[in-house]
């Protein structure tokens, strides 16, 4: 049910908006408790992890030991319950988890006892049923009456075949509780960002360009620190209403210096800040970072290596921030 029509349907409501910096931060927290106890862990949404155990009973104990000193911690770090399921494979795991009966918090599916434990599940509950053929097979499994894991499993392979094609043998599987996929860890992606938050809220857009200005100088004085450049800018905005907007822009080549970075940034307020909307917070992110590629000239003469007065201006002001703080000096385009 959308929204709209929720509040036709009951014009009392109140709608609390998500802040989706706390619930990204609450993740990173959880996910870095998270690495001590498994040497693999895979994100799914905020909120919600797959673990891979193997290996660690010598370290923690049992399984169920070790998803019960995670819940302990989990309440003692973020106060919160937390959901537990375990078993052979990221499915079972996953709908033991999803298919708990309140206050239990931790379901374990032993080894051979899958099928029993899927059979009266809904087909709904199936995985990958957001793929392109979902509608398809959600349509054929109803107009087979297969209505349940157990249905499924039931049915010959043959069968099977016949009536859902290639899709009849992962339909199976997952009806058995056989699942190969593996737990797939994230994959570091080195990235920068700065922020700044407005209140009560801004609309000006001169003045929201100027603070994008000084973002972009902390983001490049943090670059020049590291010897590194970046081939991508992103811009997030929200609204005092609670929208968000994420644009993103690469950049014609890797860059450390503000003179580069100030007609992306005007282009991407511009195709950020489309709503006269005051703006409470804005997110300032540097990514797909490299090292600068140096190569040394084989004659002894370097025109054209000098930098440029943008540069020494750059890096001068760096010099007295690093000095006597960030405040200590400012463009004019930054200033309040």
């Amino acid at each position: 049910m959308s929204v709209d029509v929720a509040g036709r349907l009951c014009p009392a409501l109140r709608i609390v908006l998500s802040d989706l910096w706390r619930l990204e931060a609450a993740h990173r927290e959880l996910q870095s408790r998270i690495a001590y106890f498994a040497p693999v862990w895979e994100s799914i949404r905020p909120g919600s992890l797959f673990l891979d155990l193997t290996g660690t009973t010598r370290l923690f104990g049992a399984p169920m030991d070790t998803a019960t000193r995670i819940g302990r911690e989990i309440m003692h770090m973020q106060g919160l319950d937390s959901v537990i399921g375990l078993g052979g494979s990221k499915l079972v795991a996953q709908l033991a988890a999803t298919s708990l009966d309140r206050p239990t918090r931790i379901l374990s599916v032993h080894a051979g006892s899958e099928r029993s434990f899927l059979a009266p599940l809904p087909t709904m509950l199936l995985p990958g049923l957001h793929h392109v053929q979902a509608s398809h097979i959600k349509r054929r499994l109803d107009d087979l009456n297969l209505r349940t894991f157990g249905s499924i499993a039931d049915v010959s392979p043959d069968h099977l075949k016949s009536a859902f094609g290639s899709a009849a043998e992962s339909l199976r599987n997952w009806a058995l509780g056989i699942d190969s996929s593996p737990v797939r860890p994230p994959i570091a992606q080195p990235s920068i960002e700065r922020s700044v938050d407005l209140t009560p809220g801004e609309v000006d857009y001169h003045y929201l360009l100027g603070r994008l200005y000084e973002l972009s100088e902390q983001l490049c004085m943090a670059l020049r620190q590291q010897r590194r450049t970046c081939r991508r800018l992103c811009l997030t905005i929200r609204h005092s209403d609670g929208n968000e907007r994420i644009v993103r822009q690469f950049l014609p080549c890797a860059t450390c210096w503000e003179a580069d970075l100030q007609p992306v940034l005007t282009h991407l307020l511009i195709r950020g800040f489309r709503r006269r909307v005051r703006l409470r917070r804005m997110v300032l992110c540097a990514d797909r970072l490299e090292f600068p590629h140096e190569q040394l000239s084989l004659f002894v003469s370097t025109a054209g290596t000098e930098p440029t007065a943008h540069h020494r201006l750059s890096l001068a002001l760096d010099q007295i921030r690093e000095k006597w703080g960030t405040g200590a000096i400012s463009r004019g385009r930054t200033s309040r």
